[in-house]
């Protein structure tokens, strides 16, 4: 497991103030907590969303704390909303041995430059590249949490110009891995077909799956205590 520096607290959501900012309820206190998540998560409307938050005593932070998870289901099931902190959960697992892609690492770099891109992970000669999709999640909410009637998720330019940096890389290590991570019990991720750009998306997969590329889904479960990871498997087959 990947432990947190200090357990999470409990709190309430009363609004999503901006971009950057939710105002949650801690105990008897309003405080301003950081969002994580500068686009959409799921569409929702943040309105007593239960969530969970981390301190920081950093003096040059704005917001003491952070909002790391929320929880929109009946079965009370976290879903980390954390994504700049994804890659170090990904470190983590990487070097205890959790993940089946690369069973017994020897060497883990993260950030490697390519061409004018840096893709995520460099793992015993093969590059990882990391996404935790959020515009659209998949669980069922309670009927009380509303969702925004907006646009499908839209792609943007910056993915498709990092999955063809990774692909980029295919003739010279013949393999590269695709790894998505959702820090939940989510089911597997095939992409979406009302998404703009998902064709031109699942059709660089698909020609790059005969050259090498893989693709791999972890699934986490978030606590108080930390993040351990509960599923990992290769969806590469559910691309083709």
């Amino acid at each position: 497991m990947y432990r947190f520096v200090s357990p999470l607290q409990e709190g309430i959501i009363l609004k999503r103030r901006n971009r950057f900012v939710m105002d949650v309820l801690l105990g008897d206190t309003v405080v301003a907590c950081h969002c994580p998540v500068t686009g959409r998560i799921g569409d929702l409307v943040f309105d007593g969303v239960p969530c969970l938050v981390s301190a920081t005593d950093d003096p040059r932070r704005n917001t003491a704390f952070t909002v790391e998870a929320i929880s929109i289901d009946a079965d009370r099931q976290w879903i980390g909303i954390h994504q700049g902190r994804v890659n170090d959960f990904v470190e983590h697992w990487l070097r205890t041995n959790v993940i089946s892609a690369f069973p017994s690492p020897k060497h883990v770099e993260r950030e490697k430059v390519v061409d004018a891109s840096r893709i995520d992970f460099k793992v015993d000669g093969t590059y990882i590249e990391v996404k935790a999709p959020l515009a659209e999640l998949f669980v069922t909410p309670l009927p009380r949490f509303e969702r925004r009637a907006v646009a499908r998720p839209i792609e943007t330019e910056r993915l498709i110009r990092h999955l063809e940096t990774l692909i980029a890389t295919l003739p010279k290590t013949g393999r590269a891995v695709l790894l998505y991570v959702f820090l939940y019990d989510a089911p597997i991720f095939t992409g979406n077909p009302n998404r703009k750009h998902d064709l031109r998306i699942r059709q660089l997969i698909r020609d790059a799956i005969a050259d090498g590329l893989e693709i791999w889904q972890v699934n986490g479960d978030v606590s108080t205590e930390g993040i351990r990871l509960t599923h990992c498997v290769e969806t590469t087959p559910h691309f083709k």
